[in-house]
């Protein structure tokens, strides 16, 4: 396991855009909270209406609530490292060189795996600096929500991995990645819902939406998902869409003509 890491390590240390898109995210994650904090600030001189709240416990949600819209650059990262595998046939050459075809997929879940890991520990430190500045004072109540991004990280990027391991190509991985996670799953699941079925439910289940619904905005979650199965439920549905996309990857490799 530690060697895997350290092969995948070696890939990208030297690439740039994944300086630029983990970058890219630690910086939007903190530039837009620390707007939204002054903003928030201005708005509670005036009225005591909360959009955003920074105390603790509410820190905790409204943070990974941002950092759901942000998953989309370590998801582009993701796709960019395994479809350049098949440009430069460096996926190859490792096969050759040694590495079974499981160990080559392993290597890239634990690359998402420390990546979700990066990215899960920069919402718990931006939560707990705008929150003890906010508050004066520290607390861990409300965590889950940092939990649940972890979790919401891997769906996005186990999704983006089997997305590149099926077309190989940056450019239409990309493509699906950001019209699926943006448009298709929210405009099919909304027509199912409210012109086939009539239920409003049935959206929850799609690949991506267990997750983001597991964050929902801090006011007004209770009206935007008020149809939602309870949170152990799509705790579950994550863990099976993350095991089907690790499964797929596995098969989609194994049976590849290289």
């Amino acid at each position: 396991m530690v060697n895997l890491l350290k092969l995948e390590w070696l890939k990208v240390k030297n690439y740039k855009a994944f300086w630029i898109f983990l970058g890219l995210y630690i910086i939007a994650l903190f530039s837009i909270n620390w707007i939204a904090y002054q903003f928030q600030g201005e708005v509670k001189k005036n009225t005591p209406f909360t959009i955003f709240p920074y105390d603790f416990p509410a820190v905790y949600q409204t943070i990974a609530w941002v950092s759901s819209w942000l998953l989309y650059f370590p998801g582009m990262l993701m796709i960019l490292v395994i479809t350049n595998e098949y440009n430069y046939k460096t996926h190859r050459q490792n096969i050759i060189d040694g590495l079974t075809r499981q160990q080559f997929v392993a290597a890239k879940i634990l690359f998402g795996l420390a990546i979700a890991v990066l990215t899960t520990l920069s919402c718990f430190l931006i939560a707990l600096y705008f929150g003890n500045d906010y508050s004066g004072s520290v607390s861990f109540k409300g965590i889950q929500y940092i939990g649940y991004s972890f979790i919401q990280t891997l769906c996005y990027l186990f999704f983006a991995m089997i997305l590149a391991l099926l077309m190989r190509r940056s450019g239409l991985a990309l493509a699906v990645f950001f019209l699926y996670g943006l448009v298709f799953e929210q405009l099919l699941g909304g027509l199912i819902d409210f012109k086939v079925l009539t239920d409003g439910t049935v959206r929850y289940y799609f690949p991506l939406q267990p997750s983001d619904t597991l964050i929902p905005i801090t006011f007004g979650g209770s009206v935007i998902y008020k149809n939602a199965p309870s949170q152990t439920i799509l705790l579950v549905m994550c863990v099976v869409y993350i095991s089907l996309f690790v499964v797929l990857s596995f098969r989609k490799f194994q049976t590849d003509d290289l």
